[in-house]
């Protein structure tokens, strides 16, 4: 078996890594360090709890061991990026605990805490830099860092990193490092993305996976219960009373939820703490390090905590609701079964999650077991394992439509015919200028010339209109179409140029002829 003095470590590395009491590394350890040490790119996959952080900065620490001088006010020589402030705090202790015998400095920034004394700390120059991509970019426009100095990258969880909308954040910090350096890309899935994204980032990596992807540890045992919506904080009650849960975390949806389960379960007796976005960071910190020192036993969180919570003793993990992404379960439970230790997991299923839990099961390629026994059930109709979804290209789609009754109209037929009679296709032979398309009518008869003129008496002529030689003419001759009833129609005359009449009373003079504009203005 494979232990720590066979994978090359300097006496220092040694040092720590017997001080933390580990003999015998991990399967990710033992295959990850060796191809570290030679200077490769590397892709890992692996279970969470595996001791991947140890994989990557084992190897770090020995590469910058190497250096004589000290570093550069604010040009780092690793970098290591986390998508959250819980993973970075944890990569972090690490880090402190294995290069205790080094010398070798490191700082960690992340949102939340104040940028002052971030900025005092790399401007007194550090070798190892743990940050989220958002304070990096930041402390990057503000000039507090340029990593021109950076020779060993690493990117943790990479996956939840693109899950959280970091992609474009982490090209863009990848783009700013030398182009002379070793990049980690560790992860707990390898979908599509994280392929891609390794693609550009990384040079001709090796690949090592030591588990198949998203799959579950051993030593875990995960349930899923079926109950009412309304019954689940009845359920966990239920289940902590009968389990005898004494340390446990608890996932819920919602940041609402998280504080008024945890106020539930204090007024239980239960020492209880929630944690998720809203809090601060002292607040964050000082809960977690309550609840790994046991002056807390349940801690309520969301999804900002499935990773980098790292408390040993967990002893079981309840999921209130199912998550909405299907690789958060194999996070949230992986946080229990940690470091060779047992663990169990519930998760909470009612009929509307469902399609979540098919999701779920079609990731790890297996079924949950249904853990039955207590007092809420909630018969579920079908159960059945969604298959999952075919890429399939045209040509595989053709032959299998081949022998399938088609959808589409016949030829020859309407699709919207009406039911009293079935419709036909019109032929040349068949079709007359006369007749409409209502068969169920007799055609029109021709009143003229015109075969399409309006309808008249009998008694009147069709065509033309007496008058004019046009048919339809709007003016006749001798009369004015609009003229007002009772008043022929006629020519206006006017007065012709001569001497004026004075009007009556020295008025205006009156024409001799037309009509008198006085009378007219009253």
């Amino acid at each position: 078996m494979t232990d720590f003095t066979t994978l090359g470590l300097s006496a220092p590395m040694m040092a720590a890594v017997q001080d933390q009491g580990f003999t015998i590394p991990t399967e990710i350890q033992s295959a990850t360090i060796p191809t570290l040490m030679l200077g490769n790119d590397v892709i890992g996959v692996a279970q969470t709890g595996g001791g991947k952080t140890a994989a990557f900065v084992l190897p770090m620490l020995e590469r910058l061991m190497t250096y004589q001088d000290k570093p550069k006010p604010g040009m780092p020589r690793a970098l290591i990026l986390a998508p959250t402030r819980e993973l970075a705090i944890q990569i972090s202790e690490t880090v402190k605990v294995l290069s205790r015998h080094t010398g070798l400095k490191n700082c960690t920034i992340f949102g939340g805490a104040p940028y002052r004394t971030q900025t005092h700390i790399l401007r007194r120059g550090v070798d190892i830099l743990v940050a989220t991509p958002g304070r990096l970019i930041d402390h990057m426009k503000r000039g507090n860092i340029y990593l021109d100095e950076v020779t060993y990258f690493v990117l943790d969880e990479a996956d939840r990193m693109l899950d959280m909308g970091f992609v474009d954040d982490v090209r863009g910090i990848a783009a700013k490092i030398r182009t002379e350096h070793q990049s980690v890309l560790f992860s707990a899935t390898l979908n599509e993305r994280v392929r891609e994204l390794a693609g550009t980032l990384l040079n001709d990596p090796e690949h090592i996976q030591i588990a198949p992807e998203a799959t579950i540890a051993d030593n875990l045992t995960h349930k899923v219960m079926f109950v009412p919506r309304q019954k689940k904080h009845e359920l966990l009650m239920h289940m902590i009373e009968k389990k005898g849960v004494y340390k446990a975390l608890i996932f819920v949806r919602t940041k609402r939820e998280a504080d008024e389960l945890a106020e539930l379960l204090d007024a239980e007796g239960l020492k209880a703490e929630s944690i998720h976005g809203d809090k601060q960071q002292r607040q964050r910190e000082r809960i977690i390090r309550g609840f790994r020192g046991d002056r807390t036993d349940f801690l309520v969180a969301t999804d900002v905590a499935a990773r980098g919570i790292d408390v040993k003793d967990i002893g079981h993990v309840f999921n209130i609701d199912v998550p909405l992404e299907a690789e958060s379960y194999v996070h949230r439970i992986g946080r229990t079964a940690r470091g060779g230790a047992s663990g169990t997991a519930y998760t909470f299923c009612c009929k509307s999650e469902m399609g979540l839990l098919r999701a779920i099961e079609r990731l790890i390629k297996e079924r949950i077991e249904e853990e039955a026994d207590h007092p809420f059930p909630q018969p579920v109709v079908d159960r059945k394992k969604a298959p999952a979804r075919k890429n399939r290209r045209p040509a595989e789609r053709a032959r299998d439509a081949k022998g399938k009754k088609s959808k589409r109209p016949v030829a020859g037929k309407k699709p919207f015919a009406k039911s009293g009679k079935p419709a036909q296709k019109r032929t040349e032979k068949s079709w007359d200028p006369v007749k409409t398309a209502d068969h169920d009518k007799p055609a029109r008869k021709s009143t003229g010339d015109r075969p399409f003129s309006r309808k008249t008496d009998s008694n009147k002529p069709s065509g033309k209109k007496p008058g004019g030689d046009k048919p339809f003419g709007k003016k006749s001759e001798g009369k004015k179409p609009f003229a007002k009833k009772g008043k022929p129609a006629g020519k206006k005359t006017f007065a012709k140029a001569g001497p004026k009449k004075a009007g009556p009373k020295g008025g205006r003079p009156k024409s001799a002829g037309g009509f008198d504009t006085m009378k007219r203005r009253a």
